[in-house]
């Protein structure tokens, strides 16, 4: 089923509420969400639509909307593919942006993506050296060695490359961030909140699928 519904306030006014045939909210650009000018290939089929967060484990805002994210996930409906972008905009971000792609090829990311989240924000873990990880993957009961060997490995460090080559072409400078469909990007402080970025997000998932 589609997200189809958008409760809330917009400058004091009541938002529409809505179904398959009635108008959604109407966000303005520039104060809700933000252009990409020109808009950024997706490389999906046609007919998909792409979101994408760009995130940084050390960020407690993050880390309060990841739960947002993880309820408003399931509601998408099967021609949206939702995609996290690890920010590396600095050396601890990018490595810790190493430790999300590592789990990614692993195929461990479920074993590591929220308890990576939770150590830092939950258990005050620093986590910013290399050593530190791979004493939390091997608390995880992970391989620490097959993991460290990944993340110094060149498909690794392309990967960081890519990433941040991606987050200049969006034009985003702080996190979390949701890009739609290469087309625009919103934040807590352009939709007004977490919830808000998400409700902005369904208006332009239908915009772009209009």
């Amino acid at each position: 089923m589609k997200r189809r519904e958008f409760m809330g306030a917009l400058g004091g006014a009541g938002l529409l509420l809505a179904t398959g045939s009635s108008l959604a909210a109407e966000y303005r650009e520039g104060q809700h969400y933000q252009a990409i000018q020109p808009p950024l290939d997706t490389g999906l089929e046609e007919g998909k639509i792409q979101v994408v967060e760009i995130f940084w484990y050390g960020c407690p805002h993050c880390y309060a909307f990841e739960p947002k994210v993880q309820a408003w996930k399931p509601g998408l409906a099967d021609d949206v593919q939702f995609e996290y972008l690890p920010a590396p905009m600095n050396d601890v971000w990018a490595l810790h942006a190493r430790v999300y792609y590592t789990a990614e090829k692993l195929g461990v990311l479920d074993d590591v993506h929220q308890a990576f989240y939770d150590a830092i924000h939950d258990q005050g873990r620093q986590l910013r050296s290399e050593s530190a990880i791979l004493r939390f993957i091997n608390q995880r009961g992970l391989d620490a060695d097959e993991f460290r060997e990944t993340m110094r490995s060149e498909a690794i460090r392309r990967r960081i490359v890519e990433a941040t080559e991606t987050v200049q072409d969006y034009g985003v400078s702080g996190v979390p961030t949701l890009v739609i469909n290469g087309e625009a990007i919103v934040s807590a402080s352009m939709a007004g909140g977490h919830d808000e970025m998400l409700e902005v997000a369904d208006y332009l998932i239908e915009r772009a699928r209009g």
